[in-house]
């Protein structure tokens, strides 16, 4: 039986990790399922961690294809042939992703696979997640059992690669140090248990994206079995055969520099508005004038266009909110629009951090613990928060107001949109916040213009004061069109 098990807190900032060869040692266990352990735990490379959701379900290509690309290097250091999953295998439900992630690996060192997930394991392991346990032994219509269970994990894959190749010493498993190593290594003995006979071999799954007994973040149970007589199967190995021929998922060494870390490209060069809204706006100070606001969205909507996204609709009240609720409800619905989570509110805390960095005409600075994920934004002279969003998501390339990008291809060069664009994964306890100085601007052709900031998080706790949400801002929302 697997030990409960939870991802280690990890820092959300590029770390420089040295590739190492990986010895592999035999166990007691690992002689008994054929494989032999690492060491030590193998450092994922890529770091997939660093770009995936910090909390919550990330299922994203970008996710899943960094993942892969972690086991497929860990594979190579044990002499494995890459992973073999099928192109579909986001679409897939967590606990499939689990079962094909499972297989692929025993497969992949000449056990065999798992016979699919019986309904009757899986309905048991979803009680099991719920309760952010390990699930209960089931009946004697099994034998052979093993149990599962691990908090804060994205997703399918990432599971399998924590339970793999990050159960050693030094990681914080449970009864697993570099002087007491009895529990080292018993996830990944479990899932490469050879369960010896020739009944079938089974597993169920079971996966929530909250759990309040795991203080709010994800939980993932499950149960390996050997089925004494015949039992009702949901998904099956030989489904996952199917799928893989019809595709297979590639694997990515790193998030490409023209994209977000969701995957969402860069435009090719900076977007001249179309209309020049700068005609239609005051030239100096605040202008949340409709003539003004409408010319702005005109151009954003004409960005949209040349992207292939649904056009920016503004809640029927936008004239009338503050800058900051502005600039909360267009980085919301440049989200939306492209398939991302939005963030639920402003909070105070936050709004009192993009203060400080809207009064010093910089980026908002650091907000401290408790929070999983940070990005600041800040803009200098626009008229009003959607002007702000145009600047940070269409013209923040090369020879723009990006004082980060000083040259083609710098790594400054579309930071602002990759901020708004980055993966925060789902749930509520993403939050902003957003703050404005009308004359705080000390930058060189702008002393004393306007200065807003924004700052975007993910807390690690859903407890957050909100001064503005985003149901909101639906409620006033303009009903959709007819035809």
């Amino acid at each position: 039986m697997g030990q409960p098990w939870t991802r280690r807190v990890v820092c959300v900032w590029v770390v420089l990790v040295l590739a190492v060869g990986v010895v592999l040692a035999p166990t007691a266990a690992g002689a008994a399922t054929g494989a032999h352990n690492p060491l030590e735990p193998v450092p994922p490379i890529p770091d997939y961690l660093a770009a995936c959701a910090p909390a919550g379900v990330d299922r994203s290509p970008v996710c899943l294809r960094l993942t892969l690309a972690a086991i497929d290097a860990a594979h190579a250091r044990e002499g494995l042939a890459p992973m073999r999953i099928p192109s579909d295998f986001g679409l897939l439900s967590v606990p499939e992703e689990l079962f094909v992630a499972v297989d692929a690996e025993r497969v992949a060192r000449g056990l065999t696979p798992l016979v699919g997930m019986a309904a009757a394991l899986d309905e048991a392991d979803q009680s099991a997640a719920i309760r952010a346990t390990l699930p209960a032994t089931p009946g004697g219509a099994y034998r052979r059992v093993d149990k599962e269970w691990i908090g804060d994990t994205d997703n399918g894959l990432d599971a399998v690669y924590q339970w793999m190749y990050d159960d050693g010493p030094g990681d914080g498993v449970p009864h697993c140090t570099s002087r007491h190593k009895a529990g080292c290594w018993i996830d990944r003995e479990i899932l490469l248990d050879t369960f010896a006979g020739a009944r079938p071999r089974v597993m169920g799954a079971g996966y929530v994206t909250s759990s309040n007994r795991n203080h709010g973040g994800s939980s993932l149970s499950a149960t390996f079995a050997v089925a004494t007589h015949r039992v009702g199967l949901t998904y099956t190995w030989a489904d996952a055969l199917a799928s893989t021929r019809a595709g297979q998922l590639q694997p990515l060494g790193r998030v490409p520099p023209n994209e977000s870390a969701t995957g969402i490209r860069d435009p090719a060069a900076n977007v001249v508005p179309q209309p020049d809204y700068l005609d239609a706006c005051a030239p100096r100070g605040i202008d949340s004038s409709a003539r003004c606001v409408d010319a702005v969205l005109a151009a954003v909507n004409h960005a949209h266009a040349l992207e292939g996204i649904p056009p920016m609709v503004l809640p029927t009240d936008f004239t009338q909110l503050s800058v900051p609720e502005q600039i909360f409800v267009a980085v919301d619905l440049e989200r939306v629009e492209r398939g991302l989570s939005p963030f639920v509110g402003l909070t105070a805390a936050l709004d009192a951090n993009a203060q400080k960095g809207a009064d010093s005409a910089n980026d908002p600075p650091d907000v401290g613990s408790g929070y999983l994920l940070v990005d600041g934004e800040w803009a200098g002279g626009s008229a009003n928060g959607l002007d702000a969003d145009y600047g940070w998501m269409y013209d923040d390339g090369f020879d723009s107001g990006n004082l980060d990008c000083v040259a083609r291809g710098a790594p400054g060069c579309w930071g602002h949109r990759h901020g708004i664009l980055d993966n925060f994964g789902s749930g509520v306890d993403l939050v902003m916040g957003a703050a404005l100085d009308p004359t705080g601007d000390t930058n060189k052709g702008d002393v004393g213009g306007t200065s807003m900031a924004a700052t975007l998080a993910v807390a690690d706790s859903a407890n957050q004061n909100l001064v503005f949400t985003w149901s909101e801002v639906l409620a006033d929302m303009p009903p959709p069109a007819s035809g």
